[in-house]
C-alpha cells in the first residue's frame, strides 16, 4: 500500500488551521457575540475566547508530539482511555464535523444570491464542493499551495478593512473597554470559541509534514492570527452599522461592504465570501480525508478508504467527503435548518477540546517518563483550566437548545453500535484475506 508523502510546510500548517475556522458563517457568529457585550468591546470577549482555545491547543501539541499520525485525535483518545472509546467518539467526531458543511454552503449560496439571483443555489454549492475535491485530489502539494493562498489573502483583507473601518468611525476609546460588566464578557467568550472551531484538524497532516513539530507550532501561531483577525474585523463592522441592526441580517458583513464601499464594496465581499468558504472546505476536506485515510488503514473504516491515488492522495476517502458533504447541503437547502447543525457541531468541538485536556492530564500520570518533544507549560494547570471552561460552555450550549443533547447522544448512540458490531467484521475479515494472502508451506515428503 502506497503511503502519504512528507512535503507539507509550515506555512501550510498555519494556513490550514486557521482556514479550517474561517467560514462564512463565522461573521454571523461574532455579531452575535458583539451583542451580548456594551460598546465596542466584543475584541476582549474574542480575546478571552482565543486564550482558552490557545489552551486547548496546548493540549492538542503535546499529544500530537507524543503520538504524531494521521489517525490524529482517536490515537490521542486511545493511548488516553482505550480503544473502544476512541473508535466511538472519533467516529462522532467526524460525523458531526462534516455536517458544518451544510450551513456553510447555505449561507454562501445566500450571499452569492445577492449578487445572481438568477442562478439556482445548489449549481454554487455542486461547483465548488467539486472544485475542492478535484484540488485535493491532485496532491497535497497543489493542495497546500491553494490553502496558502486562500487563508493568507483572508487574513489581510479582513486585518485592512477591520482597520480602515474603525479608522473612519470615530470610536472613542472608552467604548473599546466598556463591556458592561465581567459576566457579559464570559458568555460573549464563550460564542467566541465557534471563531476558532476547527484549528486542530491540522492534526492529521502530521504525517505529511516535513518536521512532526511544526503542527504544535502552526496551531498556536494559527490562533493567534484567528484571535487578532477576528478582534480588528467584528470590531470594525460594529464600528460603522449598528451591531442591532447587523444582528437582523445572516449575512451582516455583505451590509459592512455595501456600507464602506457602496455596490462596489458588495460585489469585494461577495469574493471575500466565496475565498472564506473555499479556504474552510479546502482545509476541511484536506483533513478529514486524512483522517478517514487512516480509521482505513487501521481497519476501522472498509479498507477502500485507505485507497491512495497516483497523486498521493487518498482519493476514496475525498471523494466520499464530497459526497457526504454534497448531500448535507442538499438538506439544509430544502430544511432551512441550518441553526441547530450549527450549535451541533459547536458542541463537539467544546466535547473534544474538553477530551484532549483530559487525555492530556490521564497521560501524564500514566505515562510520566514518556519523551514529549512539546510540554505543556505549568505541570497540568492549564488542562485543568481548559476542562472547567469548557465543561461551562457545553452545558451552556445545551441549555440554548435540548434538542442538540438528543441528536448528539442519538448519533452517538449509532457511532458505539458501529464500534460494537461493526469494527470486529472489518478487522476479521482483514486478518482472513491476510491469513490467506501468505504462501502456504509445502509438506516435506515422509521417509518410508
Amino acid at each position: 500500500m502506497s503511503e502519504l508523502k512528507k512535503v507539507v510546510k509550515f506555512r501550510t500548517v498555519v494556513s490550514t488551521s486557521a482556514g479550517m475556522a474561517m467560514a462564512t458563517s463565522c461573521y454571523a457568529a461574532g455579531i452575535e457575540l458583539a451583542n451580548m457585550v456594551v460598546g465596542q468591546s466584543a475584541w476582549i470577549a474574542i480575546l478571552v475566547a482565543g486564550i482558552m482555545c490557545i489552551f486547548s491547543a496546548m493540549c492538542f501539541a503535546e499529544l500530537n508530539g507524543m503520538y504524531p499520525s494521521a489517525a490524529g485525535i482517536r490515537l490521542f483518545i486511545e493511548r488516553a482511555f482505550g480503544e473502544k472509546v476512541a473508535l466511538a467518539i472519533g467516529a462522532f467526531y467526524v460525523g458531526c464535523a462534516l455536517a458544518m458543511v451544510g450551513p456553510e454552503t447555505y449561507i454562501l449560496s445566500n450571499v452569492i444570491n445577492v449578487l445572481l439571483p438568477s442562478v439556482h443555489h445548489l449549481i454554487w454549492v455542486v461547483l465548488f464542493l467539486g472544485i475542492i475535491a478535484l484540488i485535493n485530489y491532485r496532491g497535497v502539494v497543489i493542495t497546500g499551495i491553494v490553502q496558502d493562498i486562500l487563508s493568507y489573502s483572508m487574513i489581510v483583507f479582513m486585518l485592512v478593512v477591520g482597520i480602515y473601518a474603525i479608522s473612519i468611525s470615530g470610536i472613542s476609546t472608552g467604548d473599546l473597554f466598556h463591556t458592561g460588566g465581567v459576566v457579559n464578557v464570559f458568555e460573549a467568550a464563550a460564542v467566541g470559541v465557534f471563531l476558532y472551531v476547527g484549528f486542530e484538524w491540522v492534526t492529521p497532516l502530521a504525517e505529511e509534514v516535513t518536521d512532526s513539530a511544526m503542527i504544535a507550532r502552526g496551531m498556536l501561531v494559527a490562533v493567534g492570527l484567528l484571535c487578532i483577525t477576528y478582534a480588528v474585523f467584528i470590531t470594525g463592522m460594529t464600528a460603522v452599522i449598528p451591531k442591532e441592526v447587523l444582528a437582523e441580517s445572516s449575512i451582516p458583513h455583505i451590509e459592512v461592504g455595501r456600507q464602506l464601499f457602496g455596490e462596489t464594496g458588495l460585489i469585494i465581499f461577495i469574493i471575500m465570501s466565496v475565498l472564506a468558504s473555499m479556504t474552510s472546505y479546502n482545509a476541511g476536506f484536506l483533513n478529514f480525508s486524512r483522517y478517514m485515510y487512516a480509521m482505513g488503514r487501521d481497519n476501522v473504516l472498509p479498507r477502500v478508504f485507505s485507497s491512495i491515488s497516483r497523486f498521493a492522495t487518498p482519493w476514496f476517502a475525498i471523494l466520499f467527503c464530497f459526497t457526504i458533504s454534497l448531500a448535507i447541503s442538499v438538506y439544509i437547502y430544502f430544511s432551512g435548518r441550518y441553526i441547530r447543525l450549527i450549535m451541533v457541531s459547536a458542541a463537539i468541538e467544546v466535547i473534544i477540546y474538553l477530551v484532549m485536556a483530559l487525555a492530556v492530564i490521564r497521560i501524564r500520570f500514566k505515562l510520566p517518563d514518556n519523551e514529549r518533544p512539546y510540554r505543556v507549560p505549568g505541570g497540568i494547570v492549564i488542562p485543568i483550566i481548559a476542562v472547567l471552561f469548557f465543561l461551562v460552555l457545553l452545558v451552556g450550549i445545551y441549555a440554548q437548545d435540548i434538542f442538540v443533547l438528543y441528536i448528539m447522544i442519538g448519533v452517538l448512540l449509532v457511532c458505539l453500535l458501529y464500534t460494537l458490531l461493526v469494527v470486529p467484521r472489518l478487522r476479521a475479515a482483514h486478518e482472513k484475506r491476510m491469513a490467506e494472502r501468505q504462501p502456504r508451506r509445502r509438506r516435506r515428503p515422509t521417509n518410508t
